[in-house]
């Protein structure tokens, strides 16, 4: 039996300014950048606390219940998720574009995509405690277009998951709306060798 839609908006995030630094292409040391570089990152993360909204949506079915996909093969159950972080920072992120705040721009962009990779690797963890307490040993989480999973995929988890409840819609390319959102599945399997994961 199918486990209920779960949605999730519980989400502590934290943001290092090293991972900023990195995602727009520093590849320095955080201690060798500018103070002023630092003021401004320092900025764009009180700015996202004002707009960040993060929220999770996912459900836990029986190999039965899926669409029977290969990349499935094997497993007990899977989760299907959808996490996203709200439209507001992508919209803030162009109109400062805009208004040619590009360093600005780019920073609160990179606040947003580090920001739902967080969210994303919260539910993964919790999804992989619902596993280990199933007596179930999770993969590693994938996402649509990953491998032989085919972005095509995408159609089946918004079928599967109502990503509008979360404010998340998939439009005519395939692209997850808001931006900042991440699918992903999790098999959970009923041996450690399958799972790919690391325990330890």
């Amino acid at each position: 039996m199918e486990e209920q839609i779960q949605k999730l908006e519980a989400f502590t995030i934290a943001i290092p300014n090293q991972k900023i630094c990195v995602r727009i292409g520093y590849r320095t040391s955080v201690d060798r950048i500018s103070f002023s570089f630092i003021d401004l990152i320092e900025e764009g993360k009180t700015r996202a606390d004002e707009l960040l909204n993060p929220k999770a949506i996912y459900r836990i079915l029986d190999y039965s219940e899926t669409n029977r996909h290969p990349i499935f093969k094997h497993a007990k159950k899977v989760a299907l998720c959808i996490c996203t972080i709200g439209p507001q920072i992508e919209s803030e992120s162009s109109q400062l574009m805009k208004r040619d705040e590009m360093m600005k721009a780019l920073i609160l962009d990179a606040i947003g995509s580090e920001a739902v990779e967080q969210v994303a690797r919260q539910v993964d963890r919790l999804l992989c405690e619902k596993a280990l307490e199933m007596n179930l040993w999770p993969s590693k989480r994938f996402s649509p277009g990953y491998k032989s999973w085919n972005i095509e995929e995408q159609r089946y988890v918004f079928r599967v998951i109502p990503g509008e409840d979360i404010g998340v819609t998939l439009n005519e390319s395939l692209m997850m709306i808001p931006r900042k959102s991440v699918s992903f599945r999790i098999n959970f399997y009923k041996t450690k060798e399958l799972s790919t994961r690391s325990f330890r």
